[in-house]
């Protein structure tokens, strides 16, 4: 298992250097000039300012930085090297984020959105080609098989998985709420829950790992999946051409795969590294 880990760090190594993130600062300063003209307010204050739901705390000193949930991070300090700029994310709802992107404290947002989420004023709405649903990591023996097995059963999710809460409860679940992904999934393998619940997108890469084939069994819990949305004011079109551009080259990349390669590589360490008691299985 020790060998399979390093090979998989070697390999998210390599898809960090292949991802915009990464590029040699030449490069990104070749195309720093980019922010004066399509996000002159960040250009001015030397950051490019983002809404999103969630930021993570920085980590204690001498405590174990661990994978946080979602895809967040990792677009934003992509763009941002776009664009050669530092990057800070600003915790608010996607509502205070369309005031704040209208009044200019932030330049941009992020935020992953039902097909259904209300229009809101003075913003347009860019999605990426990123969707995902909750996706169940069950024990392979397990009896769970469809949505109403879950009524009082234990599910193990990071307490910032909003809308993996929202299906397990609604399936008359139990939560049992963990500060990130690896924790969850250290609690599913150790059997102090009935399962977890990460990304569909995510998962599908976590599931190439051999030690996760003997937790390989799922469940769909949602028909309705979120697609991560950027918002910027709607009144600059520049920004919207641009990032729209942007986005078509992340496809082109595969740069959405690649952020997903990596989490699955990194919470798969994590968990690697935080387990102290063996697999239910054992």
């Amino acid at each position: 298992m020790t060998t399979h880990i390093l090979r998989s760090i070697v390999a998210g190594l390599v898809l960090v250097l292949a991802s915009p993130a990464a590029l040699p600062q030449a490069a990104t300063a070749a195309r720093g000039g980019e922010a004066d003209t399509v996000f002159p307010d960040a250009a001015a204050r030397g950051q490019l300012r983002v809404g999103v739901i969630h930021v993570t705390p920085p980590a204690a000193p001498g405590s174990k930085v661990r994978t946080e949930d979602r895809l967040d991070t990792p677009a934003v300090s992509a763009l941002a090297d776009t664009l050669a700029l530092p990057a800070r994310m600003v915790q608010m709802t996607p509502e205070e984020a369309a005031v704040a992107l209208n009044n200019g404290s932030i330049d941009l947002a992020l935020y992953s959105l039902p097909a259904a989420a209300p229009v809101l004023p003075g913003v347009t709405a860019i999605p990426t080609t990123y969707r995902t649903w909750p996706q169940a990591v069950i024990r392979s023996d397990t009896p769970i098989h469809s949505a109403k097995d879950l009524q009082g059963r234990q599910v193990c999710i990071a307490k910032t998985a909003d809308q993996a809460a929202q299906a397990a409860t609604a399936a008359g679940a139990t939560l049992l709420s963990f500060a990130v992904p690896s924790d969850a999934l250290v609690a599913v393998r150790e059997g102090r829950c009935d399962l977890g619940l990460i990304d569909q997108t995510v998962w599908q890469d976590l599931m190439t790992f051999p030690e996760w084939r003997k937790f390989s069994a799922t469940l769909q819990l949602s028909a309705q999946p979120r697609t991560l949305t950027w918002l910027v004011p709607a009144a600059n079109t520049r920004q919207t051409d641009w990032l729209r551009a942007q986005m078509q080259r992340w496809d082109r990349k595969g740069q959405w795969a690649a952020f997903s390669k990596k989490w699955a590589t990194d919470v798969a360490f994590d968990v690697y590294l935080d387990q102290e008691v063996p697999d239910c299985h054992s």
